[in-house]
């Protein structure tokens, strides 16, 4: 009599908590999105998407869709299994003093909020069958049995997904943490890409593979629930990180991240003089270089001239020319603008610099910025254009000089210190 009293009274607790915790996500879409303009983009939406599936299903399909490798469909289908959902077992810090002291509670109130999780996963993740399912019937000729054999086996590894990322989030922290999930998700990935190349047409590697992701998901499970002790601070910070991924994304635009702080830089950490000359505005460039490089504009700056390489190695002559041209006016636009703001902050102002130091310094603090990008993006060209290795060497002088004459251009554009000087 006990035990069934104490299982509905885990029940009703489990479907309280759910229905608050949807309730919350709802109230915080409300209050994102307005209603009435919800209903003006959806409807239209909604007939768009129902033409667009209904063209699928009917009408002829473009030569690059029907051409669609099946390494696209298992990428796709990654995605699904790595992005929908994740592990939320409605325990909150409070339980420390009741449930916690009933282990049975406990464990009741974790296996009912992993089927949930599990639940809502699975029906994400059918939505999105139910939208691809004509590029399946047409494109890989799948019948009805296929779509839910590979619906079945991405609903697996999706579990097997589930509980390993709860496990490692709780069991481990830093750097391990991101080592194990990397490795991890990796075979994951990797043997889900296998089964889709080599074994979804075989029966028996089908039921292998489920059979597979069937035990390890329950090895995962009795791990987790059962032998997993004396993390409960972890896991209930885990459940409310989920909890709150939805808000945490949709604020995600809004809210700047608060800046890292180091206690040494991963650049110039011993300080050493770059330029042998020691006047005032050659050791004030120097400074304002290794401020940017030490500062989070460089992975800006990174990224930039990462796609600046790829922007200039793959289109043709003269198009690439043209892109390279239209990356240096931009980078030196925003190196300009970065020169300015050093020269504004409240250091400067204590500091007795005189009056036409910035505009002294300007050309040679510009050609120091401009020096890394510019000379790897000009040997990447250089190698486009000559279709050689050697093409990169010759990039190298020839980026040195374009990054000295661009160092100029900074008067092109406005001028704090024009603008100071009027005033």
């Amino acid at each position: 009599m006990f035990r069934i009293t104490a299982e509905m009274n885990v029940r009703r607790l489990l479907l309280r908590r759910w229905a608050d915790h949807w309730g919350k996500q709802m109230a915080i879409l409300r209050y994102t999105f307005d209603g009435i303009v919800l209903l003006y983009l959806g409807i239209p939406g909604l007939l768009l998407l129902g033409r667009g599936y209904f063209g699928l299903w009917r009408e002829e399909l473009p030569l690059w869709l029907q051409s669609l490798p099946l390494t696209a469909l298992s990428g796709l289908l990654l995605i699904l299994i790595y992005a929908f959902g994740g592990l939320v077992l409605y325990i909150e810090a409070a339980d420390v003093l009741f449930l916690k002291q009933r282990p049975r509670w406990l464990k009741g109130m974790m296996i009912g909020g992993t089927l949930s999780s599990m639940l809502g996963s699975f029906t994400a993740i059918g939505a999105c069958f139910v939208l691809i399912a004509p590029l399946l019937s047409r494109v890989y000729d799948m019948g009805l049995p296929g779509i839910l054999v590979l619906l079945a086996v991405t609903c697996g590894f999706k579990t097997v997904h589930l509980l390993l990322s709860n496990l490692i989030n709780v069991r481990w922290s830093g750097w391990r943490q991101m080592v194990l999930k990397s490795i991890a998700f990796s075979v994951l990935g990797g043997s889900f890409t296998l089964w889709m190349l080599r074994g979804m047409g075989s029966p028996a590697a089908t039921a292998a593979t489920l059979i597979l992701c069937i035990s390890l998901a329950l090895l995962l499970a009795w791990i987790r629930f059962f032998r997993l002790r004396g993390r409960f601070d972890a896991e209930i910070r885990e459940d409310e990180r989920q909890k709150t991924s939805l808000t945490g994304m949709l604020l995600s635009g809004a809210v700047d991240r608060p800046p890292a702080v180091r206690t040494r830089p991963w650049l110039f950490r011993r300080g050493g003089r770059l330029l042998r000359s020691s006047k005032p505005e050659d050791r004030i460039a120097e400074t304002a270089f290794k401020s940017f490089f030490r500062g989070p504009e460089i992975k800006l700056y990174g990224q930039f001239t990462l796609f600046g390489c790829i922007a200039v190695y793959f289109p043709a002559y003269p198009v690439n020319l043209i892109v390279y041209a239209a990356l240096l006016v931009l980078l030196v636009y925003w190196l300009n603008g970065h020169r300015r703001y050093f020269f504004t902050r409240d250091l400067m102002g204590i500091l007795p610099v005189a009056e036409h130091t910035e505009y002294r310094c300007a050309t040679q603090l510009m050609a120091l910025l401009l020096y890394p990008a510019v000379v790897v993006i000009t040997c990447v060209l250089g190698a486009a254009l000559l279709q050689a290795w050697w093409g990169a060497l010759v990039g190298i002088p020839a980026g040195l000089l374009i990054a000295r004459v661009a160092g100029t251009m900074w008067k092109l554009f406005p001028s704090g210190y024009r603008q100071r000087r009027n005033l």
